[in-house]
């Protein structure tokens, strides 16, 4: 997956001979094939042209937009996006008949075990944690237990004392955004492969919120959890204002969860490493030939 990050203040994406052209404020310029993009994540003043979105949208590539608050505010995605009528009957009824909850339960299940596999490569590391036990607690318990062992491992600096989605600490800040970009991911391949991004099996229905990919995406954040582990552990920080990253954190910490898709990733009981991306992409599809085929899903489970 190759994304277009286009971060600087005031920045205009634009065409030229066929080419995405990307204008700074500063009278930079670049330009790039669409054939070298996948995404556009524009950011906080990013602007783009009709002509840009037409381009790009005539190469299947969907576009994001995210605020300073690292919230997406909006998406234009490609009329080539695959719609499957079966995949999306065969989901809403499995939510109303009741076997959603067995597809929710596994999502949940794998996200606890990727969360152990995280914490017990920093057991090896000499960290006391709760890796042994994590399974043997509901979500909620499992969660709290993982991130309380989590602060022992983040560096003392960035005060970092828990999950809290409100928190104005530099951690806590990083995982709103990098989850943000997750989000986007997984929305691009769940909605590719026909799956109705709006129903989910674990959170709850409401007008507007994307349950299946905040469900899905459950599996996933503890590897990009632990990609930011490791680089604030090797120095990386940002910078906020008022509890907001500045235009140059956005565009670095962007720059960190896309080269963490892109790193390989052992599944256990799969042979084959593939790109984080990649098994999102995998996973997507697998969980869309269970439903239609009424059986069982297994959700992905890393090897750390």
């Amino acid at each position: 997956m190759k994304v277009l990050v286009v971060s600087q203040h005031g920045s205009y994406v634009t065409v030229n001979k066929g080419l995405f052209l990307v204008k700074g404020k500063d009278n930079s310029k670049f330009e790039v094939s669409p054939a070298e993009v996948d995404e556009i994540l524009l950011i906080s003043t990013a602007t783009i042209s009709a002509r840009a979105i037409q381009l790009a949208l005539t190469h299947a590539i969907d576009i994001f937009f995210m605020n300073s608050r690292e919230d997406v505010w909006g998406k234009v995605m490609s009329s080539s996006t695959t719609m499957t009528v079966d995949t999306r009957r065969s989901q809403y009824e499995a939510v109303v008949q009741g076997r959603g909850e067995e597809y929710g339960r596994e999502i949940i299940s794998a996200k606890v075990e990727n969360q152990a596999s995280h914490l017990l490569h920093w057991s090896r590391q000499g960290y006391r944690t709760s890796h042994k036990v994590l399974d043997q607690y509901n979500e909620a318990t499992a969660a709290r237990l993982y991130w309380q062992d989590l602060a022992t491992v983040v560096p003392r600096d960035l005060k970092f004392q828990g999950r809290d989605h409100d928190s104005q600490d530099q951690f806590n800040v990083s995982l709103n955004y990098s989850y943000a970009i997750l989000y986007n991911r997984v929305m691009r391949y769940l909605t590719l492969v026909g799956l109705d991004p709006y129903l989910g099996f674990v959170h709850k229905e409401r007008s507007g919120n994307e349950s299946l990919v905040y469900d899905f995406s459950e599996m996933f954040k503890p590897l990009i959890d632990f990609s930011l582990v490791k680089a604030f552990r090797q120095g990386f920080r940002v910078s906020l204002t008022k509890g907001l990253l500045d235009g140059e954190s956005r565009a670095k910490l962007a720059s960190l969860v896309i080269n963490a898709l892109e790193e390989k990733v052992k599944e256990k009981h799969d042979d084959h490493t593939k790109t984080l991306n990649q098994a999102i992409k995998s996973h997507a599809v697998r969980l869309a030939s269970a439903l239609r085929e009424r059986r069982g899903y297994r959700g992905f489970r890393a090897k750390l």
